[in-house]
């Protein structure tokens, strides 16, 4: 039997209700029904009820946009909860979000070693709505409850065990365990927990509640829910932390945070060609040239434990370059990333040499300068990419904060040897962003930017008023605005200066959609979001656009444009207003 991405089995007197959705297995309303249907009302001969799931997760998909979709979240775990029969879960990969909330309302669960499970709705400026802000507290106190609903970060297998998240860890043949666990569990209740301690409930709230006061309205919002848990009757309880949930939903902080995330997943959604394609191995790396972005990857490469090969142009380059990297280590050791053994370890795998790399046979190389055609010696395959990148090259660019990169894949290049590139980047833990014709996007954005600044600089706006209004939107002076200030001061208000600068990088943005460089507008604010330091609560300058409304983002262009061309209207805003479409319709 089976509904839609749900197999049922009987086995032993036990049902078996396997998601069959994967990678994600996400509970959409249609497997929600599915579920419920089966768990409300078992048969009279089941005696439990065992949750598996097919692929490599349980159930990983964090959702980004409201579902009130009925049955709810809610509903079914209100029903997982209530099942006359027990119900067991069997865990294993990400358990996240909608996932864990269901996991959660099981009678016992069993994860297996790779298991990692995350209550994580506070990185979307949200609340559960699946009511774990009751049970979890309940499960395992709401201290450790309220730490892993406030930093939403993701539990190990041995982690979750210790902190009674899970009953048990199972390396070999899981729902078979989980079987004789239900089975157990009809016969007598082995698995007892304690009532919770009131007043180390009280006292945890109360001290969340002093730390969440920095954190954002969704933390609040949590620690309120987590208290009204404690006073209320559980379905009171449970209409409390929906009505939280809608809330936060409606909230800037919310709205701006599910945009980041959807960009950052469209970002870094790679073709499916390059997908299926097997890359080359890569064990060592090669680099030729004295960029000081090429310190940085060899920085990167060592940390993630591949070999690099280092070509100098001369002796003077190769001390410079060296001591680069010798900072990079030190740095990460300051800050505690890297122990003394792993610093070693890193040293010991770097090669310096004034042997060029053109006829290597490395399987990826960058260079800081155009490569010859790659010659016969050359694997078939090889990723060869160059800083910067003109036409018709695979270019690269690192960015600001170095944890995504841009990159192009000119389509007429070798598939294989696209694949490898980016299989590279992701071996380093750069997270690659694919643009057209040159990787210049954050560059050109970042320039347009401090290019608006500097000007309100030099008309008179002084510089502490515009730090100011960017410290309250999230967003530190980027650099001391270096430009001659005029003797006579100007005011301007905060929004003003704000929209400005928000203004130039969106208008920028629209220039570079049109010349074919950015292939949407979220591509564009994951990279400013990632890579570039803006704030994440905030979206991007393209959500940011789009919240505003094209029109009076249109209105400001066109008065500013008259003093500087760096504000003259983007033509692309003005086809997009006139069909009347936003910027993120080009992201469909």
């Amino acid at each position: 039997m089976s509904a839609e991405g749900l197999k049922v089995e009987r086995r032993d007197g036990i049902i078996i209700l396997t998601l069959a959705h994967p990678p994600s297995n996400a509970l959409m309303p249609g497997l929600r029904t599915g579920l419920l249907q089966v768990i409300s009302a078992p048969e009279a001969w089941c005696r439990g009820i065992v949750l598996a799931a097919e692929g490599p997760n349980f159930a990983s998909h964090l959702p980004l946009q409201p579902d009130a979709e009925e049955p709810t979240l809610a509903d079914l775990c209100r029903a997982v909860a209530d099942c006359p029969v027990p119900v067991v879960a069997v865990l294993k990969g990400l358990v996240v979000g909608p996932g864990a909330e269901l996991a959660l309302a099981a009678r016992a669960r069993l994860g297996a070693p790779g298991l990692k499970l995350a209550f994580a709705e506070v990185t979307l400026g949200l609340c559960p709505c699946g009511g774990s802000t009751r049970r979890l507290p309940r499960l395992i106190g709401a201290g450790p409850a309220l730490r892993l609903l406030l930093s939403g970060r993701a539990v190990p297998a041995a982690e979750a065990l210790a902190l009674g998240l899970i009953d048990g860890i199972t390396e070999m043949a899981p729902v078979a365990a989980a079987v004789r666990l239900a089975g157990a569990l009809a016969v007598g209740d082995l698995l007892r927990r304690e009532e919770p301690d009131a007043v180390a409930w009280a006292t945890a709230v109360a001290e969340a509640r002093g730390a969440s006061a920095t954190q954002g309205l969704a933390a609040r919002r949590i620690v309120d829910c987590v208290e009204a848990a404690l006073v209320l009757p559980a379905e009171n309880a449970q209409e409390f932390e929906a009505v939280a949930r809608s809330d936060l939903e409606q909230s800037e902080e919310a709205i701006g945070l599910c945009a980041a995330a959807r960009a950052e997943r469209r970002a870094l959604a790679l073709p499916p060609v390059l997908n299926r394609l097997q890359a080359l191995s890569i064990d060592r790396i090669g680099l030729a040239g004295l960029a000081p972005d090429l310190a940085r990857i060899a920085v990167v490469a060592l940390s993630r434990e591949l070999a690099v090969t280092w070509s100098f142009p001369d002796d003077l380059a190769r001390d410079a370059g060296l001591a680069a990297v010798e900072a990079g280590i030190e740095e990460g050791r300051r800050e505690g990333r890297l122990s003394a053994d792993r610093s070693h370890a890193m040293r010991e795998r770097l090669l310096a040499t004034e042997v060029p790399l053109t006829e290597s046979a490395l399987p990826f190389l960058v260079a800081d300068h155009p490569l010859a055609p790659p010659h016969e010696a050359v694997q078939p395959g090889a990723a060869r990419l160059v800083l910067g990148g003109q036409e018709g090259e695979m270019g690269l660019a690192l960015s600001l904060a170095g944890r995504v990169c841009e990159v192009t894949l000119p389509p007429d290049s070798l598939p294989l040897a696209r694949a490898t590139a980016l299989a590279g980047l992701r071996r380093m833990g750069l997270a690659p962003i694919l643009v057209g014709h040159r990787p210049v996007i954050g560059a050109r954005m970042a320039d347009a930017g401090r290019t608006a600044l500097a000007w309100m600089v030099a008309r008179g706006v002084p510089q502490r008023m515009i730090a100011a209004a960017l410290a309250e939107f999230g967003v530190r002076l980027p650099d001391p605005v270096s430009v001659e200030v005029p003797t006579v001061l100007r005011a301007m208000s905060a929004g003003e200066i704000l929209n400005r600068w928000l203004s130039a990088l969106v208008n920028e943005g629209a220039r570079l959609i049109d010349e074919g460089i950015a292939r949407r507008p979220s591509d564009i604010d994951h990279l400013m979001v990632a890579g570039y330091h803006f704030p994440r609560r905030r979206g991007g300058p393209m959500h940011q656009a789009d919240r505003r409304g094209l029109m009076a983002l249109r209105r400001d262009l066109r008065a500013w444009g008259a003093e500087a061309a760096l504000w003259s209207p983007a033509p692309l805003i003005d086809r997009l207003i006139r069909d009347g479409q936003s910027l993120a319709t080009l992201d469909d």
